[in-house]
């Protein structure tokens, strides 16, 4: 599948705008614990035209990106091959009560966030799927998976970091947004007033100048939000649009505290991420290769 990680590839991606529409499915899958066998709806491509402040993408695509449960159990595919011992780890916890719990009040990719840390996967492929949980939060999940997203995020990037660079920057920025969509506006005020000198120098890479002038105006977009105490969920304004598109650009959802769009975690088996297991999987790892590219830098 595809890397659950922090990085400006993410948003390099959104920003370049694929020209593929949604598609799906159905692809048949063995599960790698318990070995049942299943056939699930899958979403094979999907058009991202832009994103929100917190990085879920919006356009014809479902974001995130929704991943293969296994009916029986409820294991989420989340890697092509996994260890012995991984293996081993996840059938003991998947088959657990605490496991079976969580699937009845928990969205995929909060679960998918324990498993990973069952296996001691990378910190930042366990932050960046607890990012992607807070997408899929409810109203009243969101505070609790934004502080675990936040705390993971911080170990990544901490303020007093001597070396710096713009994954450094981007996860700065999630951190002041989560800020103030919990209406810490102080806190979120000071962070993005600390960044904004700091973009220039940071952003590197073959396409630098774009990625600066979206960063610089997220930013400015952030403290108008933060001037205006406004901490509903906001679609980040595109810095090389005709300012006229840009002036009136609007909160995307104004009623939900969570912006869930795609609020909960869809039905067991009716969806599933298969960047690398599915026919176009060799499409997908070419534009996660050519979004890395062009950051300069890989998903860490």
């Amino acid at each position: 599948m595809k890397r659950i990680t922090i990085g400006l590839g993410v948003l390099l991606a959104m920003l370049a705008a694929p020209a593929a529409a949604m598609t799906f499915m159905t692809v048949d899958y063995v599960c790698p614990v318990g070995g049942e066998r299943f056939s699930a709806s899958t979403m094979g491509s999907g058009t991202a035209f832009g994103h929100f402040l917190d990085g879920r993408a919006y356009g014809a695509i479902q974001s995130p990106w929704p991943l293969v449960e296994c009916p029986g159990n409820g294991f989420l595919l989340f890697r092509e091959a996994y260890s012995q011992a991984e293996r081993k780890a996840l059938g003991a916890y998947v088959q657990s009560d605490d496991y079976q719990r969580l699937r009845g009040t928990e969205t995929s990719y909060w679960r998918l966030a324990q498993l990973l840390q069952v296996i001691d996967a990378p910190a930042a492929e366990q932050a960046g799927a607890l990012q992607r949980a807070s997408w899929q939060a409810s109203p009243a999940q969101y505070p609790r998976y934004v502080a675990a997203a936040a705390a993971a995020f911080a170990r990544q990037c901490p303020d007093d970091r001597a070396v710096r660079d713009g994954q450094w920057l981007y996860c700065q920025m999630l951190l002041g947004e989560w800020e103030r969509r919990l209406s810490r506006f102080e806190p979120a005020r000071a962070r993005f007033i600390r960044l904004q000198p700091q973009v220039a120098p940071l952003v590197a890479g073959q396409d630098r100048e774009r990625v600066a002038r979206q960063f610089a105006a997220e930013i400015a977009q952030q403290l108008q939000l933060i001037e205006a105490g406004d901490s509903r969920a906001t679609m980040a304004v595109d810095a090389d649009a005709p300012a006229a598109a840009t002036a009136g650009a609007q909160p995307g959802f104004p009623d939900d505290a969570a912006s869930a769009a795609d609020t909960a975690a869809s039905p067991a088996g009716t969806t599933a991420d298969t960047a690398a297991m599915a026919a176009d999987a060799a499409a997908e790892a070419a534009r996660d290769a050519a979004a890395d590219a062009a950051a300069g830098e890989g998903d860490r």
